[in-house]
């Protein structure tokens, strides 16, 4: 299983290239290459939302090379998100069924885990569940730093460590790989396990049992200030000794922002005083879709906003959450929005230690996809449209209040709350303003796309003004001869296509500091009229 870095960070540059562009050509070729008898699998992570550490995607179980499947899909990958390397290798070992015989897990990345969780704590758990299973890591375009840290993944899970710089070495260094974890496989004896030298233990709440030690994740500061041990709750003889004593630790529970500074205390026997409370439940949140609020929403993000004194911060916290899932989270009150398209709902929660809290929101959505003719089997207008929806009439007919703004037409979808609205539909045709303005009832229902043609009733007037004076044409407005209001306006010369609701109209033509008023002209629906003007 191939694991490939689609974060963010993969726009670096070397050599006035992208690491991303030079990790797709690399990727492709291997592809294309690939041994037809080996099974394989893709998996890549952060590369199709910001901030989610659950951006995972499996491509491909290991199995038969589809090359084109694959090939797409990495030719595909723009770099958006975090670095979730622990998650993806128990994904990816999951995946290659990493309990059972030989098999190998190939990471690709350009840099630490940015996720707040242990990859090399995790590594030296696969390698104790399973000898067979290896994880071997290339580290592209590292520093020291980086490379200590994704080194320790192979060295801890049995797996090979190897570094690369640019395209040439990224190539060499698959290519080493692959020879590694395509080779005859030879079983490696499993270890004798050793017995734990120290449990460390942290619950959720005071009455609540302990928590698995191997799902926590413990930062302890030695005497010194510096870091002692960094790892999961299950401390091993090649470990380091954690004396007797008080320290500085910071406990962490999975991948999540339960997490608390505090004080660890190891007595005289070797074992530790007490369990870390660490305060906090779990939220479970659901939006549903359909009437009968059975179907899922999808896309869907949650986000939490910690309330303190009555208050929401402006910041969510770095929490991200899908449906039906436990979201662990500090005890205490937060505000939940819910993200659906553009589509947000909002609630507030209580998350209580050691407790699960639900919460469904109503995302029912149907869609919206407008289009208009001039006149009823006229050509659609397109980019010339601008609508804006509003919930009542006198609303629309005003346009004084901010409704939602749909710009242009064709294949996008707006999404909106199931209902009835207003359209207020406004054609700027050509390089004129805002000429033709209407206004439509819509419905929307759930899960159903609403395609309106809406008929303007309008027509396309096409003029040429000229001064017999040899002067500039500076303006010239459009006036409803009835009404003598101002439809429109044009100071780009004298000539123009503008489009008109049907009607009768005179032109106001500003040239040479004088004001002339044209003839009356009709305007038809789906009609074009040639006007010429000539002014003193």
């Amino acid at each position: 299983m191939f694991v490939l870095d689609g974060s963010n960070s993969m726009w670096g540059q070397i050599r006035g290239k992208s690491k991303i562009s030079i990790a797709k050509e690399v990727m492709t070729e291997l592809i294309s290459d690939w041994n037809a008898d080996v099974p394989v699998g893709l998996m890549i992570y952060g590369h199709r939302r910001k901030d989610d550490c659950k951006d995972i995607e499996l491509v491909a179980k290991p199995g038969k090379v589809d090359r084109k499947k694959l090939i797409n899909k990495v030719q595909s990958i723009k770099p958006k998100g975090k670095t979730p390397i622990t998650q993806s290798l128990i994904k990816a070992a999951l995946a290659v069924n990493a309990s059972k015989g030989n098999s190998s897990v190939v990471l690709v990345s350009d840099g630490l885990e940015t996720c707040s969780t242990n990859p090399c704590a995790s590594a030296f758990s696969f390698n104790l569940l399973n000898p067979g299973f290896d994880v071997h890591v290339i580290g592209f375009d590292v520093n020291e730093e980086e490379s200590k840290a994704l080194r320790c993944i192979a060295d801890r899970s049995g797996g090979k460590f190897f570094r690369a710089n640019n395209a040439k070495e990224l190539q060499n260094a698959l290519k080493k790989t692959v020879k590694v974890v395509t080779a005859k496989p030879v079983l490696k004896p499993k270890p004798q396990i050793p017995r734990p030298s120290l449990i460390l233990n942290a619950k959720l709440c005071d009455a609540c049992k302990h928590l698995t030690p191997l799902k926590v994740d413990w930062k302890i500061k030695g005497q010194d200030g510096k870091l002692l041990y960094d790892g999961l709750g299950e401390l091993y003889p090649d470990d380091p000794k954690i004396k007797p004593g008080r320290y500085q630790a910071k406990v962490r529970y999975l991948s999540s922002v339960v997490v608390r500074d505090t004080e660890l205390v190891i007595g005289e026997d070797g074992k530790q005083v007490g369990a870390v409370n660490l305060n906090g439940g779990s939220a479970v949140m659901f939006a549903y879709a359909s009437d009968d609020k059975m179907l899922a929403a999808k896309p869907i993000h949650y986000h939490f906003y910690p309330i303190t004194n009555g208050k929401a911060a402006s910041k969510a916290l770095d929490q991200s959450a899908s449906s039906n899932a436990k979201n662990w989270l500090p005890a205490g009150r937060y505000r939940v929005v819910a993200s659906h398209d553009q589509i947000k709902e909002s609630a507030e929660i209580e998350v209580l230690a050691g407790k699960e809290t639900r919460y469904e929101f109503d995302m029912r959505v149907g869609y919206f996809q407008p289009n208009a003719v001039l006149s009823p089997g006229g050509k659609p207008l397109g980019g010339f449209m601008d609508y804006r929806i509003y919930k009542t009439e006198k609303s629309a007919r005003s346009g004084r209040s901010n409704g939602i703004f749909v710009l242009g037409a064709g294949n996008k979808k707006t999404p909106l709350r199931p209902g009835k609205y207003y359209v207020r539909a406004m054609l700027s045709y050509n390089r004129g303003s805002t000429s033709v303005v209407k206004v439509f009832p819509l419905e929307v229902k759930t899960n159903q796309l609403s395609k309106p043609v809406f008929d303007l009733q309008a027509g396309l007037l096409s003029h040429k003004v000229t001064s017999e004076a040899g002067n500039k044409i500076d303006n010239i407005d459009y006036i409803h001869e009835r009404t003598g209001k101002r439809v429109s306006y044009y100071n780009f010369g004298g000539a123009n296509t503008i489009a008109l609701e049907s009607g009768r109209y005179v032109l106001k033509i500003l040239s040479g500091y004088k004001t002339h008023t044209s003839g009356a002209f009709d305007i038809v629906a789906g009609k074009t009229t040639s006007v010429e003007v000539k002014v003193p």
